[in-house]
This record gives C-alpha cells, sequence and structure tokens, in this order.
C-alpha cells in the first residue's frame, strides 16, 4: 500500500510540473522568437484549407506582412505574437502569462492534478467496513 501512495505522489508531482512548464518554442525548429504586435490586414475563414489570417508584424525596425498561424480574427485586430527567427509564420501569444494554449493547459492540468489528489485523499481516509 505505501509503494502505491509514493508512486501516486511522484506522478502528482510530476502532472504538476508539467502543468506549470511554460513551452514558448513548441513546434518551433529554431528556438529562438521575438514578441511583436501584429495588427490583422486581411482575415481568412476558419477551415482544413485555411492559409491563416494575413498580418503586419514590425520587428527590428522593418514592417513585414507575414501569415499567423491562425484563421478568423477581425480586420484592423491587433495582438500579441511570436516571430520565430525564421519569419516564416506568425504564432498567436507572448502576453505575460505565457498565453493561448499553454496557459489553458496548465489550468486544466493543475485542476485534474487537485481533483485527482483530492480523490485519493477521500480514499485513504475512508474508514473500511470489516467483516
Amino acid at each position: 500500500m505505501a509503494l502505491i501512495l509514493v508512486a501516486l505522489g511522484l506522478l502528482g508531482i510530476v502532472v504538476v510540473a508539467f502543468s506549470w512548464w511554460r513551452l514558448p518554442n513548441i513546434g518551433s525548429a529554431d528556438g529562438g522568437a521575438q514578441q511583436a504586435t501584429a495588427t490583422v490586414l486581411e482575415s481568412t475563414p476558419c477551415g482544413e484549407e485555411s492559409e491563416g489570417d494575413l498580418v503586419e508584424v514590425r520587428v527590428d525596425g522593418e514592417t513585414r506582412q507575414l501569415r499567423l498561424d491562425g484563421c478568423g480574427h477581425t480586420k484592423g485586430q491587433t495582438m500579441q505574437v511570436q516571430v520565430p527567427a525564421n519569419g516564416s509564420a506568425v504564432r498567436p501569444g507572448g502576453g505575460a502569462d505565457g498565453g493561448g494554449l499553454h496557459a489553458r493547459a496548465s489550468w486544466v492540468l493543475g485542476t485534474l492534478a487537485a481533483i485527482a489528489g483530492g480523490g485519493y485523499a477521500l480514499l485513504i481516509t475512508r474508514p473500511r467496513a470489516l467483516g
């Protein structure tokens, strides 16, 4: 029984650690991304064939038009984005909290870890009927 509790405790610690771990450059082979503000120039409808919205980004004093890894934004909308070093396509996010998917995944995994921990605590502290 003690071995199971230790294993569950370690699993809980690993889940919480992964839920708070920030992955700012996921999907980026180059590993170097800059924060920038983008303005949507052309919105594209979402779907399987979507190229992504066309945005204007100012990086290192140079204004560029790049595709956003996202769709359906309002024309003229401004947002924080991450621009990879190769400058191919920008990704949404990059706010103070890590932004977007990573922040949501952190909340979901953290909540699941708390619920699982509470459930195990109830199982452990529940008195068993003998007989």
